[in-house]
């Protein structure tokens, strides 16, 4: 029987499949997508709880279909429980193609156990095969698991985004 934290990770570890996600996988997606968008809305007073394009079906499903793009999947016994999304580009100040990982989501109840390190590394492994120089992603600055784990997978900090609330002020005057 598995009794320790480590142990029922290593089970849930052996037991994940990492996989490109399909066409047929756009519903199971687009729920984790307006999950995380819940999520983000609770963090971030500027991002509305209202579904963006960033959980449109059909921008999902383009980025599901390839060319500059990828989705990941995190199966668990036939069920998606969390997925990776990025695409190549060559910003316009860029000496080379960069890589950018816009979403890496898992269901709150499997977190923790090492699935988002292997969702990560799986878009990582993608990005190198397809040529690009550098990889990025957003973290919220307060999302202290997520920033943990893209440092301890070498990625640097560069810059810090900084907001000035409008209403802040006014409510200050």
């Amino acid at each position: 029987m598995v009794t320790n934290k480590e142990s029922i990770t290593e089970l849930i570890q052996t037991k994940v499949r990492i996989r490109r996600a399909k066409e047929e996988d756009l519903q199971e997606v687009v729920r984790l997508a307006m999950e995380l968008g819940r999520d983000e809305s609770v963090r971030d007073s500027m991002i509305s709880a209202s579904p963006s394009g960033f959980q449109n079906p059909e921008w999902i499903l383009k980025n599901i279909k390839g060319g500059n793009a990828a989705v990941f999947v995190a199966e668990l016994d036939g069920r998606i429980v969390g997925y990776s999304l990025g695409w190549i580009s060559q910003p316009w100040a860029y000496k080379g193609k960069r890589g950018y990982i816009c979403d890496c989501f898992v269901e709150k109840s499997y977190r923790g156990k090492g699935i988002g390190r292997m969702l990560v590394n799986q878009i990582l492994e993608w990005f190198i095969s397809n040529g690009v120089e550098c990889v990025e992603a957003d973290v919220y600055s307060d999302n202290i698991r997520s920033l943990k784990l893209f440092k301890s997978l070498g990625f640097k900090e560069i810059f810090k985004r900084l907001r000035f609330m409008v209403k802040d002020r006014e409510n200050q005057l």
